[in-house]
């Protein structure tokens, strides 16, 4: 009795050698007594010998039948075996004849379409795309290119998709209202026929599919407009419900298969109603045919493990003729082999430790960061709270705040470690807390970093007038260069918040997991309020400079009273182009390239900045200031009226940000039982410290209407 299994299925050719692979085949026409090759055996039908006959192959070995090249004598074997085996699995037939490739069949077996459903309306990867804008841009999704896979992560936008991973295109693409999706034909390239055998076995399951890859505009989380469609793509767990759909017969043909066959009982069977070739037209599809096998095997070196150096000798055999496309397989495998061992034996040489395998404080690490909300990539234990965590680094199980190393199980495992596991997670925790909030003043000022806490000096070097004439045999004249010189402090900020023991033994792990986040955002709202305080600062002028003067003066050249609309921005850009060089007196040509507003005022602004048409205006004119992406709205600012415009800091520096100790706030984290907080009161000390200056580089790139 013959035992069956419904495992999915897959060629087996690469886990097994020739002999093995040969024992499992319904077709082997090797000579007896020779070395077994794979190229002369056909149709696997089980996954290794000793193994279950698997029912899916069987189904693969009668879709594939009448395209195998064997012997007639073999086939015939071949097909008596299968047609037994698939009767005793209970698998029946309607629609598949087990003929040889015979000139219909060539012209079959060039047509390869699929249907598919590319998207459903609804949320993917958070994103909601509705079924009108769905519907609205169906048409981008024709003639698309069609890969395996989406592009990797380390290509992404540094380089075209490669040729080797094109599979096909997306055809005829509809809106299906019934299911509320985009529907159509996925045409296979022929180089590429077994994706329509990988689609017959794996198109059942939830987790194999169709992802396009789109470039959007939306509205938080809806989907507002579909700019292009970059490609189509096979890939595992789809997100958008993008499906291979297997055609009604062919899914019959799965369920039952019924085995036709002209025997010597059927005297005249009537032959099926096929286009009939000629003589050249089937000399041509056969070498279509040659060449696309020729195709195929070069993709399958190109697309193999191997060296590049391998890749090229086999590609060479297969050129010259010395190894046939069906050879390459075994080919490729034998080269595998080769390099395999003399693997292994250099490995023996030099065993070192392999990086991937993470070191146990590592996963605890990794466990605490996981506990303290960052995402972790690695599967790793979880932690039960924050006292799991200071009984695995300190021993002390009765929390009497020292260290016990005989009860610490983790190596290297000292008395700082504790301080460090928490200061590296929190500092992450802080760090993401930091950056999450949008930084509005990073287009507009100059940032740089020291390496001393000296006070920082922002230097303006003086232009020069015209060149001087010089005539013939005279020598040139020496030109004079000044400065100005603006100062900046560095500040330091900072704030430190205790973890009792008694906290760490209740497990109050949701404010532990929130002092980072506060203290990060504390961060940011300082340095923000820091470089809105420039503009606020000595009511509305702001900091007294070298010369004595406010920053916003009428002698500077940069001070306005008027509300803000489209007129009182075109004097702005007129009174900053006219702004003169220092030393030289020429006009600067500066322009504004961002407006700052309180929330009050973003409409307006907006408005102004984004309309095609100027506002206010009745004849309809066309808004040549226009421009996106200049409006910024500074979050301090309680001045319901004042606004000011700022250069592009590229072109001149007005405010500039020095760091010390780098760009983001530093944690720190103090738990010795001996010494400090820990012994004096029980108390883990988590201190943040940022060092920062901001200033004045130029006021010439800065100008500030206070409206009365």
């Amino acid at each position: 009795m013959t035992h069956f299994t419904n495992n999915p299925w897959s060629d087996p050719a690469a886990d097994l050698d020739a002999d093995q692979y040969c024992s499992i085949c319904l077709i082997d026409y090797n000579e007896e007594g020779e070395p077994k090759t794979k190229s002369k055996c056909k149709l696997p039908i089980r996954e290794a010998p000793g193994k279950p006959v698997n029912r899916n192959a069987l189904r693969s070995a009668a879709r594939l039948f009448s395209k195998t090249q064997a012997p007639e004598a073999e086939k015939e074997k071949a097909r008596q075996r299968l047609k037994e085996l698939c009767e005793e699995a209970g698998i029946e037939a309607k629609s598949l004849t087990l003929d040889d490739l015979e000139p219909q069949h060539v012209q079959l077996a060039l047509s390869s379409d699929l249907n598919v459903t590319i998207i459903k309306a609804g949320t993917a990867n958070g994103l909601n795309y509705t079924p009108e804008v769905l519907q609205k841009h169906v048409k981008l999704f024709d003639r698309r290119p069609v890969f395996c896979d989406h592009e990797r992560a380390a290509t992404l936008g540094h380089e075209n998709r490669s040729v080797r991973d094109l599979v096909g295109e997306i055809t005829a693409p509809i809106w299906d209202a019934t299911t509320q999706s985009i529907k159509a034909h996925l045409t296979i390239y022929p180089h590429a026929e077994w994706i329509k055998e990988l689609a017959l076995n794996a198109a059942r399951h939830p987790w194999f599919g169709l992802s396009a890859d789109l470039w959007i505009a939306r509205n938080d989380r809806d989907v507002a407009m579909i700019h292009s469609v970059e490609s189509v793509d096979i890939v595992i767990n789809p997100a958008a419900g993008g499906a291979i759909e297997l055609e009604k017969d062919t899914l019959n043909m799965e369920e039952k298969i019924e085995y036709t066959h002209a025997t010597n009982a059927q005297a005249n069977p009537t032959p099926p109603s096929v286009p009939s070739l000629t003589p050249e037209q089937l000399a041509q599809s056969k070498a279509l045919l040659e060449q696309q096998q020729h195709a195929l095997a070069v993709l399958q070196i190109l697309t193999s493990d191997l060296p590049r150096t391998y890749q090229t000798m086999v590609r060479e055999d297969l050129q010259a003729g010395r190894i046939k496309p069906a050879q390459v397989d075994d080919r490729i495998n034998t080269i595998r082999a080769t390099l395999a061992k003399e693997a292994e034996n250099r490995s023996i040489l030099g065993l070192g430790r392999v990086a991937v395998v993470s070191e146990p404080l590592d996963r605890v690490t990794m466990a605490f960061e996981k506990l303290m909300g960052l995402p972790v990539t690695q599967d790793v234990p979880r932690l039960s709270g924050i006292r799991e965590l200071y009984h695995l680094l300190t021993g002390d199980y009765e929390m009497r705040g020292v260290f016990r190393p005989e009860r610490v199980t983790l190596a290297n495992a000292t008395t700082s470690t504790l301080n460090s596991v928490v200061a590296n997670t929190l500092n992450k925790v802080l760090l993401r807390a930091f950056e999450m909030r949008p930084q509005w003043w990073k287009p507009i000022v100059y940032e740089e970093d020291f390496n001393s806490l000296n006070t920082i000096k922002w230097i303006t070097l003086a232009g020069f007038a015209d060149l001087s004439t010089v005539t013939e045999g005279n020598a040139y004249t020496e030109a004079s260069i000044s400065d100005n010189e603006e100062t900046t402090d560095f500040t330091k900020y900072g704030n430190y918040i205790g973890i009792t023991l008694e906290a760490i033994d209740r497990d109050d792990v949701s404010a532990i997991r929130a002092i980072p986040r506060k203290l990060g955002l504390a961060a940011y709202r300082t340095l923000s309020s820091a470089v809105a305080a420039i503009f606020t600062a000595n009511s509305g002028v702001g900091p007294t400079l070298s010369d004595t003067k406010a920053l916003f003066h009428a002698d500077h050249g940069n001070l306005g009273s008027s509300a803000l609309d489209a007129d009182a921005w075109d004097a702005t850009i007129q009174a900053m182009f006219k702004q003169t060089e220092l030393g030289s007196s020429k006009r600067l040509g500066i322009r504004p390239r961002y407006c700052l507003v309180p929330i009050e005022l973003e409409k307006a602004a907006l408005t102004i900045f984004t309309s095609d048409r100027e506002p206010g205006t009745a004849d309809n004119d066309a808004n040549v200031r226009r421009m996106p992406n200049s409006v910024i709205t500074v979050p301090e600012w309680t001045d319901t009226n004042n606004w000011a415009a700022v250069a592009d800091p590229n072109d001149l520096e007005g405010i500039c940000i020095g760091y010390r100790y780098g760009r983001a706030p530093e944690l720190f984290v103090a738990a010795d039982d001996l010494v400090g907080s820990m012994f004096t009161n029980d108390e883990m000390r988590i201190k943040v410290r940022f060092f920062f200056g901001v200033g004045v580089g130029d006021y010439r790139a800065l100008y500030k209407h206070n409206v009365a």
